[in-house]
């Protein structure tokens, strides 16, 4: 997506002072000029060194030599004699743009950048001057000055798609997608067939949200180069973003024919599958990712809740326990891995994850108010309580953690306190059913009957199906036989 502007042209003859014929610098540099001409750079540069050493002071023939090594790629043998042709003319445009070159190609990225930003001053007409800038500044990562100069090569030369996608790809690093989109798309109407400007052109635009353009983009690379996976990933991605989840299906498993272990390709199978309710095929996909990332959080997570949703709680909390080994501070992965056990009947499993994740998010009073259910279901009450407590002096009146303390208080036989807690928490929240049925049970242990009728009526009028409340309801109603 970056070049480099081409290295200095040709330079003219020397005009030198005349010499005897053997000894003459302006004939040894003609016959340097014409062997590089002729494709002979070893014998042109060994011909450029003689006439340096016949014309030590004349900067045109260090540019030469610099030159050629340049084009020979011996970027740090072309350094010394580049400073030499600057340092005798300090003036010489050509000379500090081959320097910036060699600079830049030996890591020396700010002198490169003090040498291009000379030729500039020296030549601000000259268009490849303010480019090499512009792609010095943005290794540097420099990016406002990169888009400044990359303008002002752009204003200088406007029919160069190169200049253009450059000055794209500074302006989106500098985090305007939306310029950065409109300089792309200037590149494509000059370069129409140059498939990395198009996809340079989609990824901005889905970057800046503008999906249709970034689409017609990623459609066009995929014309020019049906075999760019990565093109074929950011319109999988754009069609997501736009939720046409089967199209995007389409790219992804044409990706995964070409590269079936991938896992950025077989996750984003999984979370598409998962979401056009494919279930089987996103387990397939998940495992997929999971074979070439084992260690993922992402897929532990999505693979875990999804066979957590089929019924599989044992193998979802396998993944979930595998998901608090890669993240043991993420308070979510010891939640799921709590209700994974709990759906499982791992009572003790279910009560040591949750009381990691209180640990880890000591806020989340719904944490809380599982871990005090799966207590009490264990018969510890006084951790049961203790667990409701801390959840009610966090928060506002709960009526699962009101409720859950009358439970408590009626297996102590206290009905009394049970009656209270029962009555707090359909105050709470009149809708809660459980909490009605149990107040009914404990006006029925304590004799009331009008009372405990009262509350299974309750119940039932919240919740019609309650099951529970309809079979006491029933039983209390039946008339008692006579002696």
């Amino acid at each position: 997506m970056r070049r480099l502007a081409a290295l200095a042209a040709l330079a003219a003859a020397l005009c030198l002072p005349l010499c005897a014929p053997a000894q003459d610098p302006s004939s040894q540099f003609s016959k340097a000029v014409t062997l590089y001409r002729d494709g002979k750079m070893d014998e042109a540069l060994a011909a450029f060194e003689q006439a340096a050493k016949l014309a030590p002071t004349e900067p045109l023939v260090w540019n030469w030599i610099g030159f050629i090594h340049l084009r020979r790629a011996a970027y740090a043998e072309a350094c010394k004699p580049l400073e030499e042709a600057v340092r005798l003319r300090p003036n010489y445009g050509e000379a500090w743009t081959n320097l910036g070159n060699a600079y830049l190609n030996t890591q020396r990225t700010a002198d490169a950048a003090e040498a291009f930003r000379k030729a500039t001053q020296l030549d601000p007409k000259a268009a490849n001057g303010f480019y090499n800038l512009g792609n010095v500044y943005m290794r540097m990562q420099r990016y406002d000055e990169a888009v400044a100069a990359l303008q002002k090569a752009a204003e200088l030369r406007p029919r160069d798609a190169f200049i253009h996608n450059n000055l794209g790809v500074a302006l989106q690093s500098s985090g305007k997608p939306g310029p950065a989109a409109q300089a792309y798309a200037t590149a494509t109407l000059l370069q129409p067939k140059n498939a990395t400007f198009w996809l340079n052109l989609g990824l901005a635009a889905n970057e800046a949200g503008l999906y249709a353009q970034a689409r017609a983009a990623l459609d066009r690379v995929l014309i020019l180069d049906p075999k760019s996976d990565q093109a074929r990933v950011a319109l999988g991605e754009t069609l997501i973003l736009m939720k046409r989840d089967t199209e995007a299906i389409v790219q992804f498993e044409k990706l995964q024919a070409r590269t079936p272990n991938d896992f950025h390709v077989a996750y984003n199978l999984g979370l598409l599958y998962s979401r056009t309710s494919q279930p089987a095929k996103a387990v397939e996909a998940y495992r997929t990712a999971l074979g070439a990332k084992p260690n993922s959080p992402e897929v532990l997570s999505a693979l875990g809740l999804l066979l957590y949703r089929k019924g599989d709680a044992k193998e979802a909390a396998k993944l979930f326990k595998a998901l608090t080994d890669v993240k043991p501070d993420d308070a979510t992965g010891w939640i799921n891995l709590g209700a994974a056990c709990a759906k499982a009947g791992d009572r003790e499993g279910a009560v040591a994850a949750w009381e990691a994740a209180v640990l880890r998010a000591p806020q989340r009073t719904d944490v809380r108010r599982w871990l005090a259910g799966a207590h009490l279901e264990r018969g510890d009450l006084a951790q049961a309580e203790r667990e409701y407590r801390k959840s009610l002096a966090a928060g506002k009146a709960h009526p699962e953690a009101l409720n859950g303390l009358g439970l408590i208080y009626d297996r102590q036989g206290r009905a009394d306190d049970a009656i209270r807690e029962f009555k707090a928490a359909v105050q709470a929240d009149p809708k809660h059913a459980p909490a009605w049925n149990n107040l009914g049970v404990a006006y029925e242990r304590k004799g009331d009957t009008a009372g405990a009728l009262a509350a299974y009526r309750k119940a039932l009028q919240v919740s019609p199906k309650f099951a529970d409340a309809r079979k006491n309801l029933d039983r209390l109603s039946r008339p008692k036989p006579r002696n």
